[in-house]
């Protein structure tokens, strides 16, 4: 069956994004979350996101993992779905989007999205950890995912691929793991982020969920107000604006960047043995057969 998908980025976390409004997507196709994200024999993500009908909100958002599992929710691809939605005939000047765990409002601004993220919860400061010689503390808190933050002095410095496997399968976070976002600030509202992402199983070039965390573990240890600046690993960066009474925050809200990098149509497989084939329409190019 053709499908029209489009390619969106927000801040270099990117995602392939179907309309299954009418619930056709072949979800149960083995193997396909994860062909579709592949970068050599895919279109190529850190996600597939469906945009689906909803009885509680504007729409319902799901969203893959490259290597098939379902996540919560995500912070990039809440605001690239938003955007989406005003060239598939959503005029709102404001939206809810019904995610797995909590419905959120968001607010286009041209090619800015601002979204809630909802007041975290599970949270844990200075947790110790062991690797390797080093003792490390670190603070872990679900930002709609759950994420264990961790702050450095130099993020570039870290061996992220290496520390990010111990820490996101470590047994405190049993059964379901945790994202690793590491931080580093730069001065008094500006911070540098990196996350390993579980279901990427890898660092991404951005993470809004991550940044979320890494700002707001920020603003409790060291009484910081914001809104805190959270640059990622692509540059593109993220503001998380938010209130902070006691361990309790409110009217927590990420902004930052949605944008289609191109658009196509893909004949989905209906089995593991047949291929996908798909052609694609972009700004810079009037179209490419694949």
């Amino acid at each position: 069956m053709r499908w029209a998908f489009a390619k969106y980025t927000g801040c270099g976390n990117d995602f392939i994004l179907f309309d299954n409004r009418q619930g056709r997507f072949p979800l149960s196709t083995p193997g396909l979350i994860q062909r579709l994200c592949h970068r050599q024999w895919g279109i190529g993500a850190d996600g597939v996101i469906l945009l689906e009908s909803s009885s509680l909100a504007h729409a319902r958002m799901r969203i893959f993992n490259a290597d098939g599992s379902e996540a919560e929710m995500c912070g990039n691809g809440v605001r690239c779905l938003v955007h989406w939605m005003g060239s598939l005939g959503f005029s709102s000047p404001s939206y809810t989007i019904e995610t797995m765990l909590r419905t959120l409002k968001a607010w286009r601004m041209g090619d800015q999205v601002r979204i809630e993220m909802g007041s975290p919860s599970r949270l844990q400061w200075h947790v110790p950890l062991r690797f390797e010689s080093a003792c490390l503390f670190v603070h872990h808190l679900d930002t709609g995912v759950p994420h264990a933050v961790l702050f450095v002095e130099d993020v570039d410095a870290v061996e992220l691929n290496r520390l990010g496997p111990f820490i996101r399968h470590h047994s405190l976070w049993h059964p379901h793991g945790a994202n690793v976002s590491i931080g580093q600030q730069i001065d008094h509202t500006l911070f540098k982020v990196r996350t390993f992402e579980r279901g990427v199983e890898g660092e991404t070039l951005a993470c809004g969920t991550g940044a979320t965390a890494v700002a707001l573990a920020a603003a409790y240890l060291h009484h910081l107000v914001g809104p805190l600046s959270m640059q990622t690993r692509s540059g593109d960066c993220l503001q998380i604006s938010f209130k902070l009474a006691g361990q309790r925050f409110k009217d927590v809200t990420m902004t930052g960047p949605a944008i289609c990098t191109f658009e196509g149509e893909i004949d989905l497989p209906e089995n593991d043995e047949q291929t996908a084939c798909f052609s694609v329409a972009s700004n810079s190019i009037d179209s490419i057969q694949l």
